[in-house]
C-alpha cells in the first residue's frame, strides 16, 4: 500500500518536469556561433541570417512603438493594405481615455464586448482606429497592444488633443 502514494508522487513529478520543458530552437535560427551537438544526420547550418519577417509597425506622432499584434482577420487585412501604402490616421482625444480616428476604408469586424486596458489598440465600428491610454468597456475588435510603456507614458503620448497614428510595414 505504501507503493501507491510513492508512484503517484513520482508520476506527478515526471509530468511536472515535462510541462516545464522549453521548446526547441528552430534550425533556421541557428548561426555558426551557436554551440550545439551536431545532429546524427548531415545537416547544413546556414551562417546567413533568416529573412526578416514582415511586420506591421505602429507610430504615434513619429514615435515607433512596440506592438503585440493579434492574429485575426482584421490584422491580416491591415497587413495586406500596407503592402501598397501606409495607413495614416488623424486621431482626436475622446472621453479622456482614448485617441480615435477614421481609417481609409472599412475592415472586417469580429466585435466582442471587452474592457480595454491602457495600450490596447482596437477597431471600432469597422472603420475607426482606437488607441487607449485609459480604459473603457464596449464592443470592439482587438487589433493589438502597445508594450513597454507605462500608463503615465501612454497618457503623455496619447493624452493630447490630437495624434497622428501611422501603420506601415517594417
Amino acid at each position: 500500500m505504501k507503493e501507491i502514494p510513492f508512484l503517484c508522487l513520482l508520476l506527478a513529478s515526471l509530468l511536472g518536469a515535462c510541462s516545464q520543458q522549453k521548446p526547441a530552437i528552430p534550425s533556421q535560427a541557428l548561426t555558426i556561433t551557436d554551440s550545439i551537438t551536431p545532429p546524427a544526420e548531415t545537416e547544413t547550418i546556414s551562417s546567413e541570417p533568416a529573412p526578416q519577417e514582415t511586420l506591421l509597425v505602429l507610430s504615434v506622432n513619429g514615435n515607433k512603438l512596440n506592438v503585440c499584434w493579434e492574429d485575426n482577420e482584421t490584422v491580416k487585412e491591415l497587413l495586406s493594405y500596407t503592402q501598397t501604402e501606409s495607413i495614416v490616421v488623424n486621431a482626436t482625444r475622446y472621453g479622456g481615455f482614448e485617441q480615435v480616428g477614421s481609417l481609409p476604408q472599412g475592415f472586417t469586424r469580429s466585435d466582442v464586448q471587452l474592457t480595454t486596458e491602457p495600450g490596447d489598440i482596437v477597431l471600432y465600428s469597422g472603420d475607426q482606429l482606437v488607441l487607449f491610454f485609459g480604459s473603457n468597456s464596449w464592443s470592439y475588435t482587438k487589433l493589438g497592444h502597445i508594450e513597454g510603456l507605462s500608463q503615465d507614458a501612454l497618457s503623455e503620448l496619447l493624452g493630447g488633443s490630437s495624434a497622428v497614428i501611422e501603420i506601415h510595414l517594417n
